[in-house]
């Protein structure tokens, strides 16, 4: 089946949710046929009669307004084209022409005429004629003076952006709203007085009513729809604003007569395609709404979305573990965070299992997966798409979670402060772990696509993202000042692409520490963390966070020549050893144990170490941290039993 007929199934299943605001407001609400959604700029409220009531500026996150267009005015660019209601002040403002200039034919005309033929209409509404005499004899910019929304810059001249030398006072909201000049604000009305709701954008009848009167007057024009098979209205024009507010790419567009779109093959535009009017709205419609609510936009040009066509929720291809897993800890009454990694898996098993149990209630559930992008501003392309059964979409994005599980340390804004957890990272940090955060927008758009896919076809990584991450990582590892940083966005992430790329070679690795590797690159990022560490534990507080430790600035080079460097490596180590001795000097009898399970031609071979190294670092330092620390909470347990016990002594004698 093709992406538009599943885009046209899909808003049919949530049909009941057309016109409805969405979590987000009129901004992610499933429009309606014959409807689009536009940021309005100044709200006019009117009286049964059509006389003027009041006025007002619309706050910035208020302007999103759903309002009824027709093919033509839903994909207008240059050319004067009428909305049917709600519109620019150009079309609406019958005395605009006594302000401004108008070059071409004038909008108010047409506009006027459109809404009276639907006033004259069996279609109309009590609410829609108030419209219609309001702006048919009242002079909207007047009003608008008089009500402060706009302000005169000389006598006849409307000031179309605030200046403060011309006027002292403090800047009207219209103008801090307005992208470009006032005199093109988008007017919406409201209508008191009459039955139903007065905000005619959120009217249900007001929505039913144009619908109703568009139908009848083109139900005589049918034509074979090619999405659905059936004969309908049909269009040769397409909604646009699909990724974005002020989106100008389409989907499906063609060429004027002028062009060589259809000519040569065709004799007319029709006979090349011909899409229903009802369908194309559906589709457009459909895909915008689904953008909105489950998209990931990249650069506002690159869309990824994964839907579930019958409605049911799908997990995020892009998203860390920690926020795949977030609403399913917030839905359980904001149940404890796990803490080890199979705990975390647990979590991630269950959470997976509830998506399962939602497909398995649908039959004929699946998942629909499209990537989106704009070569031009006029012009939208489908650079992916693809159809899977919703059990095989939910297997791949958990073997991703499960097999490229690691630790990892995000900041959290609500709580506003670093947490760790165990998972993947986010998409976009794992790209920039691996390219560096100034990766350019057009290479995050084509690496996060090559992510996305692998992901979505349950495949592995290109080989290029283990080979530039371990470079990465390692040259980074000499010239970050910040060793916390270092782990926490390059080694972490690069550790997930690390252990994934394994789980294809049927070998498993953890972040616990395996004592029976003997691969050679794995013990070797073991060496390099024991001596990281034993110098480090002789470092004062504040010079851990700042200085490098000889293992780390001889990481790069260790990676590619091992058993040189670790000589090397070994007496800049010395007077850190004699130091540690006072301690027992366990990191130097562990370095030595390590150095015990080489192969002996393993252990003298000075061939470039893999991705195992890097696994077998962050192991071993994790493993040392964690003795650390059940070390502190244990002597905090011994602390608390001994002025336990002073005090009991004390009460006693008392």
């Amino acid at each position: 089946m093709s992406w538009i007929q599943q885009l046209i199934e899909t808003y049919d299943d949530n049909q009941a949710l057309a016109g409805k605001p969405g979590p987000n407001g009129v901004s992610d609400e499933l429009p309606p046929v014959g409807h689009m959604i536009v940021n309005a700029q100044i709200e006019l409220t009117v009286d049964a009669e059509g006389n003027f009531v009041q006025a007002r500026a619309i706050p910035k996150e208020d302007e999103p307004t759903l309002i009824p267009c027709t093919p033509d005015s839903a994909s207008r660019t240059a050319g004067p084209v009428p909305h049917p209601l709600h519109d620019n002040l150009p079309y609406v403002a019958r005395d605009y022409s006594d302000y401004a200039t108008i070059k071409k034919e004038n909008p108010y005309d047409l506009y006027t005429e459109q809404l009276k033929a639907w006033v004259d209409s069996p279609y109309s509404l009590p609410a829609i004629r108030a419209v219609y005499h309001y702006v048919t004899h009242h002079a909207m910019i007047h009003d608008l003076l008089q009500e402060k929304i706009l302000y005169e810059e000389s006598p006849g001249k409307i000031m179309e952006k605030w200046d403060r030398k011309k006027v002292s006072a403090e800047k009207p909201l219209l103008y801090q709203v307005a992208a470009d000049s006032v005199l093109k604000s988008l007017v919406r009305f409201r209508v008191i007085g009459v039955e139903g709701k007065p905000e005619l954008w959120n009217n249900p009848e007001v929505q039913k009513a144009w619908q109703d009167y568009f139908v009848h007057n083109h139900e005589k024009k049918q034509a074979l729809c090619y999405a659905t098979g059936q004969m309908t209205i049909p269009t040769a024009k397409h909604n646009k604003g699909i990724r974005f507010p002020g989106d100008g790419a389409k989907l499906i567009s063609s060429n004027d007569k002028e062009g060589f779109t259809f000519r040569g093959r065709f004799d007319k535009p029709a006979e090349c395609l011909s899409i229903g009017y009802a369908a194309s709205q559906k589709a457009m419609n459909a895909l915008r709404w689904l953008i909105r609510r489950q998209g990931y936009l990249v650069d506002k040009s690159r869309v990824f979305l994964a839907w579930g066509r019958m409605g049911v929720a799908i997990p995020s291809l892009t998203k860390s573990t920690r926020q795949l897993l977030l609403p399913t800890r917030r839905a359980a009454h904001a149940e404890k965070q796990p803490n080890t990694m199979a705990t975390w898996a647990q979590a991630l098993t269950n959470a997976m299992n509830g998506y399962r149990h939602e497909f398995k209630r649908q039959s004929t559930s699946q998942v629909n997966v499209i990537i989106l992008d704009a070569a031009t501003s006029g012009r939208m392309s489908i650079c992916y798409y693809d159809e899977l059964a919703g059990q095989d979409f939910i297997g791949r994005v958990e073997k991703w979670h499960l097999h490229g599980m690691w630790q990892q340390h995000d900041y959290d804004d609500n709580e506003k402060k670093s947490i760790s957890f165990f998972g993947v990272p986010a998409s976009k940090k794992l790209l920039q772990a691996c390219y560096g955060v100034n990766l350019s927008d057009t290479r995050l758009r084509l690496e996060t696509e090559r992510l996305f896919t692998a992901i979505e076809q349950g495949r592995d990584f290109p080989a290029e993202f283990l080979t530039v991450g371990f470079c990465t990582v390692v040259k980074q590892a000499a010239v970050q000042s910040d060793r916390f940083n270092w782990r926490n966005n390059i080694l972490e992430p690069v550790c997930s692409v690390v252990r994934y790329h394994f789980y294809h070679q049927k070998e498993e690795y953890s972040v616990a520490l395996d004592e029976n590797n003997t691969n050679r690159s794995y013990l070797f990022g073991r060496l390099l963390a024991l001596a990281d560490k034993l110098e480090l534990a002789t470092y004062r507080p504040e010079e851990r966070k700042t200085r490098q430790t000889n293992a780390m600035r001889y990481m790069e080079i260790f990676a590619d020549r091992p058993a040189t460097t670790w000589r090397t490596v070994q007496k800049k180590l010395l007077p850190y050893e004699h130091r540690r001795e006072a301690y027992g000097g366990k990191e130097r009898k562990l370095i030595h144990k390590v150095g015990s399970m080489f192969d002996e031609s393993d252990f003298l071979s000075d061939a470039p170490l893999d991705g195992r190294f890097l696994l077998g670092f962050y192991a071993q330092e994790y493993a040392i941290d964690q003795e650390i620390e059940q070390r502190k909470r244990e002597k905090a347990l011994r602390e608390a039993d001994e002025d336990y016990t002073d005090n009991a002594d004390g009460e006693e004698n008392a």
